[in-house]
This record gives C-alpha cells, sequence and structure tokens, in this order.
C-alpha cells in the first residue's frame, strides 16, 4: 500500500475522530481496520463488453469505469491475499450468492470461459465514499463456473474458478524443444541440451512504478 493514502488527511481525521489520539501516520492494518474498503471486480471476456462490480453498497467510479453495487459475493470464500516476489500459478475460487438468471446463463454456457478478471482493493473517503486509492490484488482467467440454485431451501450460488495470469507457464514446451528433434534439424547444436540448466537459475524480478 503506498505511502500517501497511509498519510492521507480524510482518513487521519476519520481515525483521530473515532478512534481519538493524533495519528499523522496510519499504519496498513489500521486503514484496514477503518471499514472504508472495498473489492471491485473487472470481468473481461473475450467476444463482449466488460463487467465491472463491487461488493461495496454503492456504485463506485475508478479509471472512467462504473462499477456496479454487487455485495452479493460471499466474503469468507475469498481468499487471503500476499505479496510474493516469486511467479507461481496459483488459481482461486470465490462464491457469489443471489445471482440473476441471466448472468448465471452465461456463466454456464461457458460465455464467460477464459474472460480476464482483476480483483482489486479499494480504499473509499470515509465523508462521500469518493475513490481515494486502489491497488490490484490478483489478476488472471475464469476456467470454469459451477452454479446450485435450489429453491427449496433458497440456495443461488455460484463458484467462480480463476487461473492466475501466469497460467500460460505451465504449458509444456513444444515437440521441437526436445533435444533428440532439436539435433535432427541441426545436428551437433546443444542449445536445448542446455535449455533447462538456463532456465533453472532464471530469476524473475518486477519493476516498482
Amino acid at each position: 500500500m503506498d505511502e500517501y493514502i497511509l498519510t492521507n488527511p480524510q482518513l487521519l481525521m476519520y481515525w483521530n475522530l473515532v478512534r481519538g489520539g493524533n495519528k499523522t501516520r496510519l499504519s496498513v492494518m489500521e486503514v484496514m481496520s477503518l471499514g472504508v474498503h472495498v473489492r471491485c471486480f473487472d470481468v473481461l471476456p473475450k467476444r463482449s463488453n466488460a463487467f465491472y462490480w463491487t461488493d461495496g453498497l454503492t456504485n463506485i467510479e475508478i479509471e472512467g469505469n462504473n462499477y456496479i453495487s454487487f455485495p452479493d459475493i460471499i466474503q469468507d470464500s475469498l481468499p487471503s491475499f500476499t505479496e510474493e516476489k516469486g511467479i507461481s500459478n496459483d488459481a482461486i475460487n470465490f462464491k457469489v450468492s443471489n445471482v440473476t438468471s441471466s448472468v448465471r446463463q452465461l456463466a454456464l454456457g461457458g460465455f464467460l470461459k477464459d474472460a480476464q478478471v482483476n480483483i482489486r482493493l479499494v480504499i473509499l473517503n470515509p465523508y462521500d465514499s469518493s475513490t481515494l486509492y486502489s491497488m490490484l490484488l490478483f489478476s488472471g482467467f475464469i476456467d470454469y463456473v459451477q452454479a446450485v440454485a435450489d429453491p427449496n431451501d433458497k440456495t443461488n450460488e455460484m463458484t467462480v474458478y480463476v487461473n492466475s495470469m501466469y497460467k500460460k507457464l505451465d504449458r509444456q514446451p513444444p515437440t521441437i524443444a526436445a533435444n533428440s528433434v532439436y539435433q535432427s534439424y541441426y545436428p551437433s547444436d546443444e542449445y536445448f541440451s542446455l535449455l533447462g540448466q538456463v532456465n533453472s537459475d532464471q530469476i524473475w524480478r518486477y519493476k516498482d512504478k
């Protein structure tokens, strides 16, 4: 979380009002404990316009996109997010209740297959619910969707399974990458025999903006 949100005047004023004291800087845990954060979901199908949802109680706007209040995302179904410097394809899933029939039909019809999903943490102004800060928590692609609708016990839930954006790293190399096959095309060229050693010591880095 960026430093400027930890020293945001509106959040500091609200903290000092409801918690007392005269803080000049909040910790990440203190910001989260204020109850002014929501999550936003970008669902970007390949063949249609995007869906923008938020689990907040009111619609909000971020970067020109209007996020529609969709508060029936079951909070306990969302995983906890941690920052890591390695690269791994960790899938997540979450549940949505009170799903409309149109959304359920789209999901079960495969319309959302491979749609990109971005999950953002958004901090709101406690005084007017405007957006103060947003950060990307997770980005991935929908693998599949399961839905349960039982009118007898009033169950109406949909579980969305999402692979991370690094799922493409899990692909097996094409056959041409096999050293024996490559040798048949280019005798004495040992490039692919060394490829595993090159990749084994590769360190992936990211650059802070």
